[in-house]
């Protein structure tokens, strides 16, 4: 067991190339992860000759990074695949014929740990350049103690914020709020911790690291907030046809109307608690909920071909 260290990062990396998630083609996004997790654990204890339980191993001192915190020491290991051939794949290509892209799950308004999340996908990719980040926020997965029971009632984990007919468009196609109770409720929750990750997206973008933002499952209104906050406007919205059917028309004529690329998905927003408990806690590592995970996926852009695809997860760890 991993028994010293108190984090673990684990770079899954090119995971279109692990036989066991090709023979899965059908899998989900959290079987997917949670597989890939898993192989990754496999790995990396074989290959340093440890005896694995469960997908994991005892860990020997190599492995370990010791990460000076305000608070303490903390040693975090560093788990990566030996076989992975992201490098390989990155390096068929001139550069500017690839496009990058990812998306951040987070569920914490850490600027610290959204900005390690996307300096470890720098470092998996050995790029300076990243096209797009989208954020996927979701406070709601944050299970603390002594939860107000009227927020209880408001946050869904089945559904991230309703996009139906409670969007209406006022006056113009570039004025648009949520008029729903519920949805300005969970507008009102969510706005301020993702305008503060923002804040830290916008800087990448001001270096010339990223190029593009975008966010996911904000609702219309929320959307429209953002949007007329944000130094660096979204270009990409993400949501979940999960929660809706059928995309809003308003919705529809907003983005259109400003430039956004109205995109569909189907992550679901537990994603990081349920994926840590299918492989890190079934392995007997104390983990519950994941601190960040990042999904990035490499395009080849002439031909519109997926050349890699891969996960970059952070757990904080429990007693062994």
């Amino acid at each position: 067991m991993l028994k010293s260290a108190s984090k673990v990062t684990i770079n899954t990396g090119n995971v279109l190339n692990l036989i066991d998630i090709k023979k899965k083609a059908g899998q989900n996004v959290t079987e997917e992860l949670s597989e890939s997790i898993k192989l990754t654990l496999s790995e990396w204890g074989t290959q340093n000759g440890l005896p694995t339980q469960n997908g994991t191993s005892e860990s020997n001192s190599q492995h370990y990074m010791v990460v000076s915190t305000s608070k303490a020491l903390e040693a975090v290991v560093n788990i990566t695949r030996p076989h992975d051939d992201v490098q390989i794949k990155m390096a068929e290509e001139d550069r500017k014929n690839l496009k990058i892209g990812v998306k951040i799950f987070i569920n914490e308004d850490s600027p610290t740990a959204l900005s390690e999340c996307l300096e470890n996908v720098f470092t998996a990719l050995r790029t300076e350049l990243i096209e797009n980040v989208i954020l996927s926020y979701n406070p709601e997965n944050v299970h603390k103690e002594g939860r107000d029971e009227n927020m209880k009632s408001t946050f869904t984990k089945a559904s991230p914020i309703s996009l139906g007919s409670n969007v209406v468009v006022r006056n113009s196609s570039n004025e648009m709020e949520a008029d729903s109770d519920a949805d300005a409720m969970k507008c009102e929750a969510i706005l301020p911790g993702i305008k503060t990750l923002w804040a830290v997206l916008e800087d990448y973008v001001k270096d010339g690291r990223v190029l593009q933002l975008g966010v996911a499952d904000v609702g219309g209104g929320c959307l429209y907030k953002l949007h007329g906050w944000a130094k660096v406007k979204p270009s990409i919205a993400q949501i979940n046809l999960a929660s809706c059917c059928v995309v809003p028309p308003s919705l529809h004529t907003f983005c259109k109307a400003n430039d956004v690329q109205l995109l569909t998905h189907a992550d679901p927003p537990d994603l990081l608690s349920v994926a840590a408990l299918k492989t890190l806690s079934d392995a007997g590592i104390g983990c519950n909920n994941l601190d960040w995970c990042a999904r990035y996926q490499v395009h080849i852009k002439c031909r519109g071909v997926l050349a890699l695809k891969g996960y970059v997860c952070k757990a904080s760890i429990g007693p062994q």
